[in-house]
């Protein structure tokens, strides 16, 4: 397995919606997420009655784990990936009035309406695909950080270049970042005490964040 380098890979790649879309590829290989083309895209366009974006086909073609089966249409939004509803009722969608952008913005409706999430789809895919790597069952680990430790995540590892989004679990454990070094992925939320949760490529990778984060108590 390649180490990747996801902070630096994407921050290469950031200003080109073509590049992210590669970016993508790279990422779900080098992690182990499904990739793409899924099948049932032009069943979910012919169900739903709207021409699908580029940029939404685009996703489908390199993100194995979005699911176009569960894609709908309802007051204006296209949504097209929903959280697990044993977890949270969440989705994420493109208003259709400006899905013929090429990276059109993304919303989210955590149960009270729609509101802006990011403002490029492929930055949001670029989410949701560290969502699925920090999720899997494999050389993972979460701990909680008082406040005097949180700023040591920042220090010793490198930002991934997303914004802060808020935490579409609970609200007020906003907001959510993302670091990460090479073989090494990390996610935290909230700004006081702090939930960090990881992965990582290799046991040895896994060991190295254990060491970078000498006062953490993990979850196992």
């Amino acid at each position: 397995m390649a180490v990747f380098d996801t902070a630096k890979a994407l921050r290469q790649r950031l200003d080109d919606p073509a590049a992210v879309w590669e970016f993508l590829r790279l990422f779900t290989t080098a992690w182990g997420l499904p990739s793409g083309p899924i099948a049932g895209v032009d069943q979910a366009e012919d169900r739903q009655g709207v021409r699908l974006p580029v940029a939404l086909r685009e996703a489908y073609a390199c993100t194995g784990f979005l699911d176009p089966r569960g894609m709908y249409a309802e007051d204006g939004i296209l949504a097209f990936h929903s959280a697990d509803p044993l977890i949270t009722e969440t989705a994420w969608g493109i208003p259709i009035a400006v899905a013929d952008q090429a990276d059109p913005p993304v919303v989210i409706d955590t149960g009270s309406g729609w509101r802006p999430y990011l403002d490029r789809l492929s930055l949001a895919c670029v989410d949701l695909a560290l969502t699925a790597a920090i999720d899997g069952d494999t050389l993972t680990n979460a701990c909680e950080l008082p406040p005097e430790q949180v700023p040591s995540v920042a220090a010793r590892f490198d930002r991934v270049p997303l914004p802060d989004l808020p935490m579409w679990i609970e609200a007020e454990d906003s907001p959510v970042r993302w670091y990460s070094r090479p073989g090494q992925l990390l996610r935290t939320h909230g700004d006081d005490w702090a939930w960090v949760w990881i992965r990582a490529q290799t046991p040895a990778d896994l060991e190295q964040i254990y060491a970078a984060l000498p006062a953490a108590r993990w979850s196992r």
